[in-house]
């Protein structure tokens, strides 16, 4: 496996900003101002061909209570991982981990972060399953090179012709 230039990067650029993400406060603005980005390829977008099927996915923290453990909300440097939630799941069963967000509209409606019922009430047809992961994730050589792929895979599974990205 070749190397990659930019987990090496990020490798380098971690040690310096763990004391300024461990600060009361953190020093976000500190930290980040160093942190390299990952090279950015050519977007494509296309247009589903044959009736919508439609991907939801969200950076909301939401996960399944019974099923799922928490995202890691506390880590100084996030949670790189992902959860895959029955899109019909009841509203009663989600619960939210991720500190870097007020919940207050989210748990008061959670339509805010997963609009099931409105993308349905527009005639929009969903796939059999909801993406979502924690917002906060500065691992993002993990996140680029094994959660998106894993992402893309369960859509691409539940047979999507689109997506809708929902940022929290």
């Amino acid at each position: 496996m070749e190397p990659n230039p930019y987990r090496a990067a990020w490798a380098d650029w971690l040690p310096t900003a763990l004391p300024l993400l461990a600060q009361t406060p953190p020093a976000y603005a500190d930290a980040l101002r160093a942190m390299p980005q990952p090279p950015r390829g050519a977007a494509r977008a296309a247009t589903p061909s044959g009736p919508l099927r439609l991907a939801l996915l969200s950076s909301s923290g939401a996960y399944d209570r019974a099923r799922h453990a928490p995202f890691a909300a506390s880590s100084l440097i996030g949670d790189a991982t992902h959860r895959v939630l029955p899109t019909d799941i009841p509203a009663d069963e989600i619960a939210l981990a991720q500190e870097h967000y007020d919940h207050t509209a989210a748990l008061a409606d959670l339509e805010t972060i997963l609009p099931r019922a409105a993308l349905r009430e527009a005639g929009v047809t969903l796939t059999d399953h909801l993406v979502t992961w924690s917002g906060y994730c500065l691992d993002w050589p993990t996140f680029i090179e094994q959660t998106i792929p894993q992402m893309v895979a369960r859509v691409r599974a539940d047979g999507a012709n689109a997506a809708l990205l929902v940022p929290v």
